[in-house]
């Protein structure tokens, strides 16, 4: 999930807090061993949240030999398109990665005419970390918000090239297509359950000391819900969630959770500001 000012602990403008002790489940991937933590992360500890961190997915790049002839042949191909989209982080990690071994130098390198895009701001800073500058959109920090740039609008004919994790929405080069875009995927890491924390997650919720529990999508939500017992199910719906979006909330809605609270967005300022509000509010 960024070093940018803006989501530094710092810059939260959020009123003073301590969470006391807060009992919360994060299930989200932990940052690999060579990225910054996540800011949300931070504040939550920094305001004495007892965090539970439980990755119900793991992150894991493509590494077969038809995977990697594939991703080598976008990249040899880089030069031929007229924009690439970054749809992640790790996306943009690990496309810088390919292009520094397959092209010259990072970024002086690169094709000069290339437009770049990031689909929020902590893809756009490990991009400025390659010295690539990129666009992003100004609030919705997702397809939707890519797919409202004003430079997106009149593609006709262009090649565009996504970087992204395998399978996921299908919406951003759908609708390029629409717009009549020549639309490549590159897909450079996949998305998958993991049990490691099963037990954990299963204690906790039988415990009866969970308080919160925080999904930053809904593949995440699912895979949740898959890892939990049975009889542990009425607890886990009945327990406040925090997510990132109206989208994410109507995914929870469905699975069958009562107190869903929805912050503005995945940034961690807004994720924070959603937490704050929801204490806030428990506490009167």
């Amino acid at each position: 999930m960024s070093d940018l000012p803006e989501s530094n602990l710092s810059a939260f403008n959020l009123p003073e807090s301590n969470f006391k002790g807060l009992q919360v489940l994060l299930i989200r991937s932990k940052p690999a061993l060579d990225q910054e933590p996540d800011p949300f992360t931070g504040y939550m500890l920094d305001h004495n949240v007892m965090l539970h961190h439980c990755p119900v997915m793991e992150v894991s790049p493509l590494e077969s030999s038809s995977d990697v002839d594939q991703i080598k042949a976008y990249i040899l191909d880089f030069a031929d398109y007229d924009r690439a989209i970054f749809i992640s982080r790790t996306a943009a990690k690990l496309a810088m990665d390919w292009l520094e071994c397959y092209w010259a130098r990072v970024p002086e390198g690169l094709p000069i005419e290339m437009h770049y895009y990031a689909v929020g701001k902590s893809t756009a800073v490990e991009l400025k970390k390659w010295g690539v500058e990129s666009e992003l959109p100004e609030q919705a920090f997702n397809s939707e918000g890519l797919l409202a740039l004003q430079s997106l609008q009149q593609v006709n004919g262009e090649k565009v090239v996504i970087f992204c994790g395998e399978g996921g929405r299908s919406l951003l080069a759908d609708q390029l297509d629409q717009r009549g875009a020549i639309v490549s995927r590159c897909e450079l890491y996949r998305r998958e359950i993991t049990h490691k924390h099963d037990e954990d997650i299963n204690n906790l919720l039988s415990s009866g000391e969970l308080e919160l529990m925080i999904a930053h999508s809904g593949e995440l939500l699912s895979n949740l819900v898959v890892l939990v017992d049975e009889d542990q199910q009425s607890t886990l719906r009945q327990l406040p969630l925090l997510v990132p979006s109206q989208r994410v909330a109507a995914i929870a809605k469905k699975v069958g959770f009562k107190q869903i609270v929805c912050a503005d967005s995945a940034l961690p300022e807004d994720m924070a500001s959603g937490l704050l509000g929801w204490y806030s509010n428990k506490l009167l």
